[in-house]
């Protein structure tokens, strides 16, 4: 009996362990399963491989497009910024056409009325007609300044708008600027005898005096034979036009008297 517990004790030590057997479970379990799992993770790389060549692909045609974008934008704004330095020019040169051409009409204007004077404050009657006014000037002429103005000195007479309540200037066009002279000679007797005697001069030139006199370093100006002048506090008597800059009309005279240069 003893022989026999003892044997089937050797056979139990001839078995396998349970560790054994569990070892060899596993080993026969893992081994397609990580064969499996290198087959996913393959199949997954692959994938990702494929889509990252893909995704490279648009990426780079989208870098293409968006150069070719930028290119066409950059051509647009240079084409724009052309459009604009163009239609600049161009209103820049319009602007300057345009102000030469204002300038030559005031000059003609100016020009067609070199013969014309301006008497104020001769009286205002209803009934006054051509006949009676000039029979007004010409009687006034006489009694205030000493001169006898011809009827055929006159082109044109008649009386001009002024303000709302002021007796409206009388115009009168005269033949010849000789016969302008001799009357614009006695400005200061008719002032003594209450009436005054001005240029016709046009609405630019007018305003161009009235921006002289509000200048700070301008004393006097004033209208003489087709032109505006004015004075400086430094007695320096200077040409202006309509389109003068004042300040800088002044800074090229003062320039041009010390170096002989023309600033414009």
């Amino acid at each position: 009996m003893t022989d026999t517990i003892t044997s089937l004790r050797d056979d139990l030590k001839g078995m396998l362990k349970k560790e054994e057997v569990e070892q060899l479970i596993t080993n026969t379990v893992t081994t397609p399963m990580n064969k499996i799992m290198q087959n996913i993770n393959d199949k997954i790389d692959q994938l990702v491989s494929e889509k990252l060549v893909e995704m490279q692909a648009k990426i780079e045609s989208l870098d293409y497009d968006n150069k070719n974008l930028k290119d066409k934008i950059q051509i647009l704004e240079d084409k724009t910024s052309t459009n604009d330095k163009s239609i600049h020019e161009q209103i820049e040169k319009t602007y300057e056409l345009s102000k030469l051409a204002h300038m030559k009409a005031n000059y003609n204007e100016q020009y067609s009325r070199k013969n014309n004077i301006k008497i104020l404050n001769i009286q205002e009657n209803r009934e006054e007609t051509e006949d009676s006014i000039t029979k007004s000037v010409t009687s006034i002429l006489k009694t205030h300044a000493g001169v006898d103005l011809l009827l055929t000195d006159i082109i044109a007479i008649h009386r001009i708008p002024t303000k709302r309540g002021q007796t409206r200037p009388v115009l009168v066009k005269l033949r010849n600027n000789s016969a302008k002279s001799t009357i614009m000679r006695k400005r200061a007797p008719m002032k003594n005898g209450g009436y005054k005697l001005v240029d016709d001069v046009t609405k630019p030139n007018q305003g161009l005096i009235n921006r002289l006199h509000l200048h700070p370093d301008i004393r006097s100006a004033w209208y003489f034979n087709g032109s505006v002048y004015g004075q400086t506090v430094a007695d320096e008597r200077i040409k202006f036009d309509i389109y003068d800059n004042v300040n800088n009309a002044i800074e090229e005279f003062r320039r041009y008297r010390r170096t002989g240069v023309n600033g414009k």
